[in-house]
């Protein structure tokens, strides 16, 4: 209705982001994601290696009441992760008991479903968590079977052959692979064709 009633005050010029606008119907909503993930943790037996963005702190808190619910801890992985969580959470956006954060002392000898490793790279970038978990390059997390990775983005255009290597690696080494393709793990941030086409209605520039 606000959309509308700005609409009817005269809108000279839309610029929407396109990036989505490839893509039929509308976008699936945020709250659907926790849905699936939580049937996705009430299935898997071993460690759940899950990767978003660091930014996406709606997402961050339903892992954290995920892994509450599951009796998990969280190992977090990254900079941007543990800056982003810590700040989100001393002003107020991410509500969580502390003691669900796990220590890399902790990690090591927690059960393989007692722990969720939170962190970022799921774009391929070349020093990120989950790159350097695949080379081997970690100094406390390496991939087993057992192992259920979440790729919990999207492929930003143009990474397709970074991501699709670092499945390829993942896959390897004996981790079982889950991506917004194959389950609603991730709800983009960008409009698809039915979104855009409902803004254009509403806003008649």
């Amino acid at each position: 209705n606000k959309i509308a009633q700005v609409g009817a005050k005269g809108i000279k010029l839309l610029m929407s982001d396109s990036t989505d606008a490839v893509d039929a119907g509308h976008q699936i909503s945020e709250s659907s994601i926790g849905d699936e993930l939580g049937r996705i943790f009430d299935r898997v037996n071993g460690r759940i290696i899950l990767g978003t963005f660091a930014s996406q702190l709606s997402r961050i808190q339903k892992i954290f009441d995920l892994a509450s619910i599951h009796g998990r801890k969280i190992y977090l992985q990254g900079r941007s992760m543990n800056n982003n969580v810590q700040l989100a959470r001393e002003i107020g956006y991410l509500k969580f008991d502390p003691k669900l954060l796990a220590q890399e002392s902790e990690f090591k000898r927690l059960p393989d479903d007692k722990i969720i490793v939170l962190g970022t790279g799921v774009q391929g970038e070349s020093n990120a968590f989950l790159t350097r978990v695949v080379n081997k390059e970690h100094r406390s997390v390496s991939l087993k079977p057992g192992d259920t990775v979440i790729f919990s983005s999207s492929v930003i255009p143009g990474n397709e052959r970074s991501i699709q290597n670092l499945k390829d690696m993942i896959t390897r080494q004996g981790a079982h692979i889950i991506h917004y393709e194959m389950m609603d793990v991730h709800a983009g941030g960008h409009a698809r064709q039915e979104d855009l086409k409902l803004m254009i209605r509403l806003l008649q520039p």
